[in-house]
């Protein structure tokens, strides 16, 4: 485009240099010709702006993580006029189709259309736009060039993959649930901080002492076989870009620790902050459908804070009488800290599945001995991560 400007500008020059020393008719009818080339251009441009239409769809509106679903599109020229150089760019952060690029340039006879089908497969858990995001035409002289958004918008609701996997961070959950129970053998060793209207009767004087912080009992005797997994449903940014990948992994995580547990028979509830705790409970396979239909739907907001997660969690009393907890967040505070010293406290393991991808945010554990932080990335397969 750049080169066709550069000879219509020299031939304008060398046109407006014959009119000035020869003149004529024919000098003059070259430079009126060169003269109108880019407003006729433009004008055409606009014509094809108007008329040219697009149409797109996809099979199925709800789809899921990395499962193909068929796409199609159709370019269609209702006018007189020959459209060329018309090219479609697709969306690519969050989705990708196969077999197509953008690279392909569209020439549409008069009365004509284009039609093409093809597969379209969705990287991430969220509801966006996919497919076509804009149009890009050119004039037949390569003067011009104008891009916009595709008016038709098709957009997806995409729910997480479910990966099957057999260990998390090399440890074998099966393992670390029998080691968890038999470590807990003591009586009377699940406490939480005193919220006013507690049974005061149930205070535990011994480890208040010890704390420095009013303490009651949660639990007398052993503890059970049900593991507790606190999903993080705040959102860290409002850059799309940003949070879609972050949420999508934060869910993949905890949908592949769940149903590792289902699978070994073991009974998971899963906690996550919505307005209140909600909580759902899996024990075998049979009931994970439900169980992934629920935490599909699982809205993530900037009002979820850790400050209320932390609230609700001290509230329950069933958290603390998990024998393992696995903690999945993508942000590091103090109340983060504050609710993985209450779980210390109470002696319970924890595991932290951290999704970032800042080396420099990484939080700082040593001074936790019963809790471990597994790094992951919002980009990589969770596969390859902790499989």
């Amino acid at each position: 485009m750049k080169r066709n400007r550069i000879i219509w500008f020299c031939l304008w020059i060398l046109s407006l240099i014959a009119i000035s020393f020869r003149g004529g008719a024919v000098s003059y009818g070259f430079f009126a010709v060169l003269t109108l080339i880019p407003f006729f251009s433009l004008l055409y441009l606009l014509a094809v702006y108007i008329l040219f239409h697009i149409y797109q769809n996809i099979e199925r509106r709800y789809v899921t993580v990395n499962e193909p679903v068929r796409y199609r599109f159709s370019l269609v020229n209702e006018c007189p006029l020959v459209f060329a150089g018309i090219r479609v760019k697709f969306f690519s952060s969050f989705s990708r189709i196969t077999s197509l690029d953008d690279e392909p340039e569209y020439e549409l006879q008069p009365k004509t259309r284009i039609e093409k089908e093809t597969s379209l497969i969705c990287r991430y858990r969220g509801e966006y736009d996919v497919g076509i995001k804009e149009i890009e035409m050119q004039d037949y002289f390569r003067l011009f060039r104008i891009t916009y958004k595709a008016r038709q918008r098709v957009q997806a609701v995409v729910r997480p993959q479910l990966i099957k996997l057999e260990s998390i961070g090399g440890i074998e959950l099966a393992d670390a649930v029998r080691t968890s129970e038999q470590n807990k053998s003591e009586l009377d060793i699940l406490s939480r901080e005193y919220v006013p209207g507690d049974d005061r009767r149930l205070i535990n004087w011994s480890q208040s002492a010890r704390t420095g912080t009013l303490m009651t009992r949660t639990q007398t005797g052993t503890g059970n076989q049900e593991i507790a997994i606190i999903t993080d449903t705040s959102r860290i940014s409002d850059d799309i870009s940003v949070y879609i990948p972050v949420e999508n992994k934060i869910l993949e995580i905890t949908l592949a620790a769940a149903y590792y547990f289902s699978r070994h028979n073991i009974l998971s509830s899963e906690y996550h902050f919505q307005q209140e705790m909600i909580r759902s409970s899996v024990g075998d396979t049979a009931k994970f459908e439900e169980f992934y239909e629920t935490l599909s739907s699982v809205s993530f907001d900037g009002k979820n804070s850790h400050t209320a997660l932390y609230g609700a969690v001290t509230q329950r009393a069933d958290i603390f009488n998990s024998s393992m907890i696995f903690l999945v967040l993508s942000s590091w505070d103090s109340e983060t800290e504050k609710m993985l010293e209450l779980f210390e406290r109470n002696e319970i393991s924890t595991v932290i599945f951290f999704v970032t991808d800042d080396e420099n945010n990484i939080p700082d554990l040593s001074g936790f001995n019963r809790s471990k932080l597994i790094k992951l990335s919002p980009y990589d397969e969770l596969a390859e991560d902790i499989g």
